[in-house]
């Protein structure tokens, strides 16, 4: 094989194949480089993210058409102009439309080399390919250590992970141990009533001492388990990531598991971590990862900001002033860095909702403290076909007594909060509106603000998950 066909397949790697190398990697930064850093003053700390944006900045602007073009445009040059974070206000934002349009002029050919190919799991229906170097993929892995750390974590402590897992087949196996990472994978797609006592049993065989998976997974697990909770006493932390995180489901976890669950806010995207804080109080900025900028918008809460990152570690497709679409709830004050307001928790998507023909949005909260009170509804699912017409879908907790009467009394409570102009629909199933790697959002439109039709979630047929 040629040197340059070895290079084109170099190249051409994916994520996946370099987990082994960046796990070490990542875990040496975490035991090394980490602990260094955290004692840092905040004067210090602010220098360094300063010459880590300028940089990200100048390389973006040198390397990359579209930089070069965005920045021309409204006649930033970042060597002149940028002289404080607050100089990014000046750079446009890059929306996801923009990755998903322009990714190959987002690429900086220079750092090509050693860079490898990610995708997200496309939660809206449309997923993004990037490239990643292998030092930020490591950068990743050395934050989770140290967040699942808060927990008691050592290097290859047993878990098991209700994520990503997918059989090959119907008849493929609903979970598979990873000897390398010790970890059993189980698919977050089949978890369901008739096979949630398999799901435990397993559980108990291994004796994992740490969960981490989707926060609609662990949620139904945490369900299914509470009767036998005593006997999970050897589970020392849960992990969720991937789904907003409410307070409903943290309750409803650690009801039966106890005190033991940190969330976990990140994406694909090389952009932002923002990570429960060990003491459980709040989040906390990752400041080494990635820069975050907390802005005020029309129809946000008092403390709801929106949420743009600009990454500090990945020159090969840098993303700048990108825009989440994620809200971040701020406290009051400066966290214990004094570098980045207090962040309270993330509440999700500005999308999380359901939109009346008159344009009026439904917060997703008031849905939340109603049916928290059904207990025999151990998981619920709203999607928008349309702008008049919602289906609801519940999964009922095996045993439950008068499901005709529990959907008559439901579907009658959320009919008040959706109003006289949207048609409800109440669907008892165990068949959830998925993504390809699992995850279930709670609250799924079809529509867009607009009125027209938007792409539906693939596997929209799958168990839930």
């Amino acid at each position: 094989m040629s040197g340059q066909n070895c290079y084109a397949k170099f190249i051409a790697m994916h994520k996946k194949q370099i987990r082994p190398v960046a796990r070490l990697h990542g875990y040496w930064l975490f035991k090394r480089l980490l602990p260094r850093m955290q004692t840092w003053p905040a004067e210090r700390r602010r220098a360094w993210i300063f010459e880590k944006l300028k940089r990200t900045l100048i390389l973006a602007y040198e390397g990359t058409s579209f930089y070069r073009e965005r920045f021309d445009e409204v006649g930033f040059d970042p060597e002149r102009h940028f002289k404080a974070p607050a100089d990014l206000a000046k750079v446009p934002i890059l929306t996801k439309e923009d990755v998903r349009t322009h990714a190959q002029r987002l690429i900086d050919r220079r750092f090509l080399g050693g860079s490898v190919e990610a995708n997200t799991s496309g939660t809206t229906g449309q997923p993004m390919s990037m490239r990643l170097n292998e030092w930020y993929v490591a950068l990743d892995y050395a934050c989770m250590f140290r967040h699942w750390s808060k927990a008691g974590y050592r290097f290859r402590a047993p878990f098991a992970a209700i994520r990503s897992y997918v059989p090959d087949n119907s008849e493929g196996p609903l979970w598979v141990f990873n000897w390398w990472q010790n970890t059993l994978y189980m698919s977050a797609y089949h978890l369901k009533s008739s096979n949630a006592q398999a799901y435990l049993d397993a559980l108990q065989r291994f004796r994992p001492w740490f969960i981490r998976g989707y926060v609609s997974s662990i949620n139904v697990l945490a369900e299914f388990a509470y009767p036998h909770r005593e006997k999970f006493d050897f589970i020392r932390g849960l992990f969720t990531a991937s789904e907003t995180l409410t307070e409903f489901e943290r309750a409803n976890i650690e009801r039966t598991f106890g005190r033991k669950l940190w969330d976990w806010y990140g994406m694909t995207e090389p952009a932002v971590v923002i990570t429960e804080k060990a003491n459980h109080d709040g989040m906390e900025v990752n400041w080494e990862y990635g820069y975050p900028e907390f802005l005020d918008g029309n129809g946000y809460a008092p403390h709801e900001r929106r949420l743009l990152a600009t990454s500090l570690h990945n020159p090969v497709m840098p993303f700048i002033r990108y825009e989440t679409e994620d809200i971040a709830c701020l406290a009051d004050g400066l966290d214990e860095a004094g570098l980045y307001p207090k962040v309270a928790s993330l509440v999700g998507r500005k999308d999380e909702c359901l939109l009346t023909p008159d344009g009026a949005r439904l917060p997703s909260l008031n849905f939340y403290s109603l049916l928290q009170g059904y207990t025999d509804i151990l998981r619920f699912q709203f999607v928008q076909t349309d702008l008049t017409r919602v289906v609801m879908k519940i999964s009922v907790r095996p045993g439950a007594t008068d499901v005709e009467g529990l959907v008559f009394n439901v579907r009658d409570e959320v009919r008040k909060r959706l109003g006289p102009d949207l048609a409800l629909e109440v669907e008892v199933t165990e068949q959830f509106l998925t993504t390809p790697d699992g995850k279930t959002p709670t609250f799924k439109r079809l529509v867009k603000p607009d009125g027209a039709a938007t792409l539906s979630l693939p596997n929209t047929s799958m168990p839930t998950g």
